[in-house]
């Protein structure tokens, strides 16, 4: 589907910030808040543990400390049941260090450095904090309380057929906790890890209980609403229960979740009823990929996805199409979205090797 020709989707720099300290990852949030009374922060993931706050209207200062190593993985979540957004991050060191309130509330060592957090809600309003880490190990926990323990590596050397097993880095790459339909289309919580093999593990209560293989190493993935009923119509569906409804004189978004891949070969799977299709191709190593979705976006548009990598620019694709490009004066380390001048609109907030913070709004043109 050409969206060219409805709409054209433009961006504007709203302000940029150069720091003294490295940026490894990116969060927007008021942590510790109840409510928000003013515009969500940033946080930057920097070295020797620190922790920095930023907004237009101020310089970086530090927020919290963890006086271990480089923060290398972030997440704002209610872990209190407090209603404010309590802070994970893990470090260099292989520590998670969870705070609440502005106070340390519990820590974990997860063997090796953290690469990736994420929280898993489960169907009874409970939560998982499941975090990866270099030496290809998933952990799960509470603050107080140990779940389980899975070795991805092991299970990735386990699924590998003959051919595959040369050396390979271990370290879990990305993990993902979706809704995804199961195969009689009733929607189920997912956890889906990926490591340095080129597999998709489906894990449930800290056991692989699939894997799919798939064309390259996966180093990203995202979950949204990215097909209509027209595009979907190119990949195979193997159940009558899964195949898109769709009439020949209309075009809407299927309303059930699928999931990208970001593969280390610059190209962008989709996973649909299971399997995996090449989607498309963005022309450099990928790094992360993310989906947004701008409150200028018509309700009738699937969600978009920004893709960033081994390339000086961030490029935004709908329909599988590339719809605009932002040119950076270094590789992006990382990238979100957030609400960060107070205006009921997200913003793209990216992160460059160079050290520089970026900040972008979007408007539609139709």
């Amino acid at each position: 589907m050409d969206t060219s020709a409805r709409w054209q989707l433009k961006y504007e720099k709203l302000w940029s910030r150069k720091l003294q300290d490295p940026i490894n990852c990116l969060a927007v949030g008021k942590p510790f808040l109840e409510e928000l009374i003013e515009e969500n922060d940033i946080l930057i993931g920097s070295t020797a543990g620190r922790i920095l706050i930023l907004n237009q209207s101020k310089p970086p200062e530090v927020l919290m400390e963890t006086k271990g190593g480089s923060i290398q993985a972030m997440h704002l979540y209610d872990l209190t049941g407090l209603r404010a957004q309590d802070l994970v991050v893990g470090d260099s060191n292989g520590v998670v260090t969870m705070f609440s309130r502005q106070r340390f509330l519990s820590k974990l060592d997860v063997g090796s450095p953290a690469t990736h957090i994420c929280i898993h809600e489960m169907e009874a309003q409970g939560y998982e904090i499941i975090a990866g880490s270099m030496n290809g190990q998933v952990t799960s926990f509470h603050p107080r309380e140990l779940f389980w323990t899975l070795d991805i590596g092991r299970e990735s050397k386990t699924t590998a057929t003959l051919g595959m097993n040369r050396y390979r880095a271990v370290g879990i790459h990305c993990i993902l906790s979706a809704i995804l339909n199961d195969r009689f289309n009733n929607p189920q919580r997912t956890l889906l890890v990926c490591d340095g093999w080129p597999f998709v593990h489906f894990i449930q209560d800290g056991k692989r209980i699939q894997s799919i293989r798939v064309p390259t190493v996966i180093q990203s993935m995202a979950t949204g609403r990215f097909l209509s009923t027209s595009s979907a119509r190119r990949f195979r569906v193997s159940s009558e229960t899964s195949r898109p409804k769709y009439h020949a004189d209309t075009d809407t978004v299927i309303d059930t979740n699928q999931v990208l891949l970001g593969g280390q070969d610059g190209s962008v799977y989709i996973m649909v009823d299971g399997e995996i299709h090449p989607w498309f191709k963005v022309g450099f190593g990928l790094s992360k990929i993310m989906t947004f979705r701008p409150t200028c976006l018509p309700d009738n548009e699937p969600d978009l996805v920004a893709c960033v990598g081994l390339a000086n620019c961030i490029r935004i694709y709908s329909h599988g199409e590339l719809i605009s490009e932002i040119k950076t004066s270094d590789w992006p380390q990382d990238i979100t979205v957030g609400d960060v001048n107070a205006d009921g609109q997200d913003e793209l907030v990216i992160g460059l090797f160079n050290n520089i913070v970026e900040i972008y709004a979007w408007k539609l043109i139709q």
